[in-house]
């Protein structure tokens, strides 16, 4: 097992990482910086398995340094999505957005929760909300809310497999 794992994540620059002064810092900070990457670009599946890595290296104190990372990709995303495509989304789908925007104000994270625990894709859910006129704490809060359970599975199953 870990010959495959080693073929496929660069393992051993993370455990020489580790073994560091730094090291206990660094890890974290390299995990979180790149979850907040990837997020941030919208890759498909980044937060599942940065969650599983990060699993595997830092046990449940994964399940954090994950979090932050993703709060901190959500909010780079959902920024960058208000400041240049909101605009465009409002004159192309204007008539629809404007029927339910008070509506989306008012009950805007609840959705936002059920959009991230039913699976829908990162950068719609993200660029959608930027173009209403939910605010970024209520959207990150309720973005958090909506993926700890998926980002909390993927870390435990990661720190069980480097258990065994």
């Amino acid at each position: 097992m870990d010959a495959f794992l080693s073929s496929i994540l660069p393992l051993a620059l993370l455990e020489s990482l580790a073994t560091s002064p730094l090291g206990i810092l660094a890890v974290p900070l390299l995990i979180t910086v790149l979850t907040a990457s990837l997020v941030a670009l919208s890759l498909p599946g980044a937060v599942n398995t940065m969650s599983f890595v990060s699993g595997m290296m830092l046990g449940l104190g994964g399940i954090l340094v994950v979090a932050l990372g993703v709060l901190v990709g959500s909010h780079l995303l959902f920024l960058a999505s208000r400041r240049w495509l909101s605009e465009r989304l409002q004159r192309r789908f204007g008539a629809r957005i404007a029927s339910v925007q008070d509506h989306l104000g008012k009950r805007g994270p609840l959705y936002v929760v059920g959009a991230r625990l039913g699976g829908i894709p990162h950068v719609v859910v993200t660029a959608g909300c930027a173009a209403t006129p939910i605010n970024a704490r209520a959207f990150l809060g309720a973005s958090l809310l909506g993926m700890l359970p998926c980002i909390a599975i993927s870390a435990i199953a990661g720190s069980t497999l480097a258990a065994i």
